[in-house]
């Protein structure tokens, strides 16, 4: 089989943005209460999951150095979409999306600012996908205050 050209910044951000869309389509069909504890009564289509396991398999088959620890980052969260845990696929992608910007910011890559932006935006998505998880618990004063 035949390798595939090495991947360009722009080709893993459309792959990172291809999952989230996937993963966005069914956390809006999960009630909200549901995403932190569903007893497996809500899973995404197969079409769905076949869908989001082929552009992680893709992007794998291609990954080489520069990416490297992306696939297992993208495995870890389809495991999670396959078994309709929204809030367990999220973390691993929103690491993806910071070590991209860890590699720009190191220049080991160079990102237009289109795609920094479509970044920004993937962050914030993934952010509000999991609205309990950027919202504490509990509201405590500030440290300094006590």
């Amino acid at each position: 089989m035949k390798k595939e050209a090495k991947l360009e910044p722009g080709q893993v951000v459309d792959t990172l943005g291809e999952l989230i869309a996937g993963l966005a389509v069914f956390a809006a069909k999960v009630p909200a209460k549901s995403m932190l504890a569903l007893s497996g009564g809500i899973r995404p289509s197969p079409e769905a999951v076949d869908a989001y396991e082929t552009t992680v398999y893709r992007f794998r088959d291609r990954v080489g150095v520069t990416y490297k620890t992306l696939p297992l980052l993208l495995v870890e969260s389809l495991e999670a979409f396959e078994a309709g845990k929204v809030f367990d696929a999220v973390p691993p992608l929103l690491q993806c999306v910071e070590q991209l910007v860890e590699l720009h910011n190191q220049e080991t890559i160079k990102f237009t600012p289109q795609q920094q932006q479509r970044l920004r935006d993937y962050h914030r998505r993934l952010e509000k996908l999991v609205p309990e998880a950027t919202q504490s618990e509990v509201d405590l004063p500030t440290p300094e205050s006590y």
